[in-house]
């Protein structure tokens, strides 16, 4: 399980998903909305803003 994790104007958001693709659209769309600090947590616990995490997934797979 993924969270998106991101900051708008009502305060803090937290959304989980189920995969990576789901959870990279997700935080793409917060981003579209104006949210700001838009960060994934991955599985393991590991917490990344989306620029490193679009990365990551573009080079692999499957991010865990």
């Amino acid at each position: 399980m993924f969270t998106v994790n991101g900051i708008d104007t009502s305060g803090t958001i937290a959304l989980k998903r189920q995969d990576q693709a789901a959870a990279l659209k997700k935080a793409r769309e917060l981003t579209d909305d104006g949210c700001w600090d838009v960060s994934i947590t991955s599985p393991d616990g590991r917490l990344y803003p989306l620029l490193e995490f679009e990365r990551l997934a573009a080079l692999l797979p499957s991010v865990t």
